[in-house]
């Protein structure tokens, strides 16, 4: 079975509101965000035929890169737009649903909504919402984790389409911008979430972003906290990054590994590039891996899900672990 683990869409009547769909693509600058109305976004059909095209046989639906800088109102009205979907698609689509991040107590009853009453599997929401909320923050994202972990659901993340200080010019948002929004979201999850929310099941969007380029600088430079149980870190170390050696030797490589592995990680956001897929496979438990095609914006056609799908047989991967990328490893996340 193949599961698309991000794949856009938004619910025609709400795509309407903002672009009309017969028109070509659209660019717009709103909330803060970097968004593209995609026609394909909206018609149902196009994703069926993609998908059967290249025999994909589920896509998980999410669009919190919209949605969760959108409000409430707008948030309930994707959602049970979603939930019509599913109930006349229920062998083709499941749902991450998205909640007005920038406000906790509506971000908490959207949630509980969605699970009790739509039967949404995931959630999903945004590497960043503001230079003021970021996924560290107390006061606006942990009664979000508190509420997670209590209906057992994943987070699927995806970057802000706008990263914070970010140029626009030479795609630098667009690219370098998300890439880093991604890896932050690993660092501030190990850090500041797993120590309150360790069993949370975050899935970090678009391989990790720059994630698997400095895995082992963030390993080399890892802080352990007290809790952790490692001995103090001697005063030649302080301040300093640690050798790959000398992060084995003082036990730090093992504790960041373990952390790190707790993580999920779609393989989104790269067009199906096999050198970024390989690297993946390399750098990250396979059984944390989640194939996924950032359609209909890094993905626009069926052949593009084949090709992606075809290139993991040049890839020195185990059988085993190509079965779990495309589809295994996520439904079961999912309980599906």
């Amino acid at each position: 079975m193949i599961i698309d683990a991000q794949h856009h869409l938004m619910p025609e009547s709400v795509f309407r509101k903002f672009h009309d769909p017969s028109l070509p693509p659209k660019r717009v600058f709103m909330n803060g965000n970097d968004f593209v109305f995609a026609p394909r976004l909206c018609l149902i059909e196009d994703h069926l035929r993609a998908m059967d095209e290249a025999g994909v046989d589920m896509a998980l639906l999410s669009v919190s890169q919209f949605g969760n800088l959108m409000g409430k109102e707008l948030c309930r009205e994707i959602n049970e737009g979603f939930a019509e979907i599913v109930a006349k698609y229920p062998k083709r689509f499941a749902v991450a649903g998205c909640f007005p991040q920038d406000d906790a107590e509506g971000a908490v009853a959207e949630i509980e909504y969605q699970a009790k009453v739509l039967k949404f599997p995931a959630i999903t929401m945004l590497t960043s919402i503001s230079p003021e909320i970021s996924l560290s923050s107390r006061e606006h994202m942990f009664p979000i984790y508190q509420k997670a972990g209590e209906l057992d659901l994943p987070i699927f993340l995806h970057p802000h389409l706008k990263p914070f200080g970010m140029e626009l010019e030479c795609t630098i948002n667009r690219t370098l911008g998300r890439g880093l929004d991604s890896a932050k979201a690993a660092l501030r999850i190990i850090y500041d979430v797993f120590p309150s929310y360790p069993d949370l099941k975050f899935v970090l969007p678009h391989f990790g972003g720059a994630t698997f380029a400095l895995k082992g600088r963030m390993c080399n430079f890892f802080e352990p906290w007290d809790a952790l149980g490692l001995p103090p870190v001697q005063e030649k170390y302080k301040n300093l990054a640690k050798s790959p050696l000398e992060s084995d030797e003082l036990g730090h490589t093992e504790v960041f590994n373990e952390l790190f592995d707790r993580l999920y990680i779609d393989g989104a956001g790269s067009g199906g590039w096999p050198v970024i897929t390989e690297m993946a496979f390399k750098a990250a438990r396979h059984d944390r891996l989640l194939w996924g095609t950032d359609y209909p914006y890094e993905m626009h056609e069926g052949r593009d899900f084949r090709y992606y799908i075809d290139t993991l047989d040049s890839l020195d991967i185990p059988e085993s672990s190509k079965k779990g990328f495309l589809g295994d490893n996520l439904a079961r996340l999912l309980k599906l």
